[in-house]
């Protein structure tokens, strides 16, 4: 009978052992996974989200995930609308867990791109730099700054650019 019940206990600790080895596997590929997914992807699922952004000068922006691109996102709430790029978000909520990274198409759609557009457009916009607020149109866009009403603006200081009404 003792025995018995040594090999019973035995049976049990092997099987726990593969039970835990089994659970540190998935933690571990789950992480892995995680550690992978780019802020583009969080914003590429975002699409149709409710988003509440801070952005790095402390001001608060929120609406809905209309389009997205690696470097930035377009956001409405109603009539008002803004573009966001990337590096300006210091805290985002209401975006998704994670996604595939965006498609060959999206990931190059460089802020760049987005500001030509606007350019393209003619109409005004309103750029929040920091300390600088500018109104007028986009008059050209370069590999790194948009000049807006005859002023350069480095696009690592731009918060938000939206439609001047």
């Amino acid at each position: 009978m003792r025995w018995h019940d040594l090999f019973d206990d035995l049976e049990a600790q092997m099987m726990r052992a593969e039970r835990d080895a089994f659970e540190d596997e998935v933690r571990e590929r789950a992480d892995a996974e995680r550690a992978a997914v780019t802020l583009g992807a969080l914003l590429a699922a975002s699409v149709g989200a409710t988003v509440r952004i801070t952005l790095r000068d402390g001001t608060r922006v929120e609406g809905t995930v209309t389009d997205c691109a690696a470097q930035w996102l377009h956001i409405a709430d109603g009539p008002r609308e803004w573009l966001v790029p990337a590096t300006a978000i210091a805290a985002l909520e209401g975006i998704a867990g994670g996604a595939p990274e965006p498609g060959l198409v999206a990931s190059r759609l460089t802020l760049g791109h987005a500001l030509r557009a606007l350019a393209d457009d003619g109409g005004g916009v309103f750029v929040s730099a920091g300390g600088a607020q500018l109104r007028g149109r986009i008059d050209a866009v370069g590999a790194d700054y948009a000049a807006v009403a005859g002023k350069v603006v480095p696009f690592a200081a731009i918060l938000t650019v939206s439609p001047a009404f």
